[in-house]
């Protein structure tokens, strides 16, 4: 059966085309060497060298057998370095991901402000949908997660991270803007950007907005993100409802934030994995992104009042 001891042989010999260097690469003697590239080419039957006057001269089929020895021996080493760096768990690569309403703005200012502190610690961040993101946690490729509260969160451990009322976006030279709180009546005559049908946000908008004869089922555009309709919004093709955390990103940028007169909650939990703590860094990662939340809201919410 070829083993990892015929592969670094070969690899070496490969690399320095004599089996006197490949021996000293290995730390295996020559005839080691000799007899480990024999037997792979009988367990492979593969050609690998041609022997003439001493000296190797390798096959197209050693080449070809190179290159996938050499991705290989790149993602070994990958975990090498990984398993070297659990070493120190305050220098542990810190994993997380986010649904979309958190994932631009908010988690580029949780990331600058946990590199301000950690400039050692790798970081990696993930954009997605809830399902993804918990399975993600669920398996262990992300230490952390924000998704929605529809979410299922039965294999991993979740806590309530913000509770949030949608507010409506309005273009800055919209009339309605000189307005604090936006009722229902006041959008008949506004083109709606609205979520798609399968959304359940979409639903609970639906019975507000019809309620006062404002058919939202019929919205001329649609899009799935908060982020998406603030673009739309800035651009003047209508009116939405939006994440505050989304919103953010879009304070003084053609785009004006009120309150609307009835409540339409949103909330957001807070996932990690079950049975192991988290790392000193994607600990603090954790308390950075309440932090992140405490500021941006006091900043929405002051636009708000505005």
């Amino acid at each position: 059966m070829i083993d990892f001891r015929h592969i670094d042989a070969f690899r070496a010999v490969m690399k320095s085309e004599t089996m006197v260097q490949a021996a000293k690469l290995t730390g295996i003697s020559q005839p080691g060497i000799s007899r480990l590239i024999a037997e792979l080419e009988r367990l492979s039957d593969l050609k690998l060298f041609d022997r003439s006057r001493g000296r190797l001269h390798p096959t197209t089929e050693a080449h070809v057998l190179l290159e996938e020895v050499e991705r290989r021996y790149a993602g070994l080493q990958a975990i090498r370095e990984f398993a070297r760096s659990l070493k120190d768990s305050a220098s542990s690569p810190v994993r997380f991901g986010t649904v979309m309403s958190f994932g631009i703005g908010f988690a580029a200012r949780a990331i600058a402000a946990f590199k301000a502190e950690h400039p050692q610690i790798p970081i990696s961040h993930t954009t997605g949908s809830s399902a993804l993101i918990a399975d993600q946690v669920t398996m262990r490729t992300c230490d952390l997660g924000l998704v929605t509260d529809n979410a299922d969160v039965s294999s991993v451990s979740s806590s309530v991270f913000a509770s949030m009322d949608l507010i409506c976006a309005l273009p800055s030279d919209s009339p309605l803007a000189k307005n604090r709180t936006i009722t229902a009546a006041m959008l008949r005559d506004q083109t709606i950007i609205a979520y798609p049908r399968e959304d359940m946000v979409r639903w609970g908008l639906t019975n507000v907005l019809e309620e006062v004869g404002i058919s939202y089922s019929r919205a001329s555009v649609e899009t799935p993100y908060s982020v998406n309709i603030c673009a739309l919004v800035r651009e003047g093709a209508g009116v939405g409802f939006v994440h505050p955390i989304a919103a953010y990103d879009f304070l003084g940028h053609g785009v004006s934030l009120r309150r609307f007169e009835r409540s339409l909650p949103v909330r957001t939990l807070f996932v990690k994995g079950i049975g192991s703590p988290l790392s000193a860094g994607a600990e603090r990662l954790g308390d950075i992104l309440a932090e992140t939340l405490a500021s941006t809201e006091k900043i929405v919410a002051n636009s708000l009042m505005a």
